[in-house]
């Protein structure tokens, strides 16, 4: 072999390696839920959704919350994707038809660490009673006994 063949294929190996670690940078960056919100604690905001999106890479659930002023604060939920959601049996229509805007909502979540108005969902109750309960955030309680998930403590209420 010359030494020009062996640069080719060291440069094309290098290439290679580069290439795979530029596609896994992406992957890597989206989930950093760890990160931003706090998987430790769960808390519950009761407010009214202003909008249900059903959309890709996780849908999410936006409500509105009075404070103890009556000041209207913006929230959102960070829910699971479409894919995840129908494959725990929901499906968009009824989620939609559920989820509409105007609606009063009890939401469950882990919170943001830094304060801001958004959590990973972990379920809904609406005031005439359903629940969007069963896997449909990424959110975990702190009772929660499923494998990777944390255990003790009691839901907030």
């Amino acid at each position: 072999m010359t030494p020009e063949v062996n640069v080719k294929k060291t440069v094309l190996v290098v290439l290679a390696i580069v290439s795979l670690a530029a596609m896994a940078i992406p992957v890597l960056a989206h989930h950093g839920t760890g990160i931003s919100y706090d998987m430790n604690k769960e808390s519950s905001v009761k407010g009214v959704i202003t909008k249900f999106a059903w959309a890709n890479p996780h849908s999410q659930l936006y409500f509105d919350v009075k404070d103890a002023k009556g000041n209207v604060e913006h929230w959102a939920a960070e829910m699971r994707a479409p894919g995840n959601l129908i494959a725990s049996g929901y499906t968009r229509k009824a989620l939609m038809e559920k989820l509409a805007p105007g609606k009063e909502v009890t939401v469950y979540g882990n919170p943001s660490k830094v304060g801001a108005p958004v959590m990973v969902f972990i379920k809904a109750t609406l005031a005439d009673g359903y629940c969007v309960c069963e896997d449909a955030g990424g959110g975990r309680e702190t009772n929660d006994t499923r494998p990777g998930r944390a255990t003790g403590g009691n839901r907030p209420e």
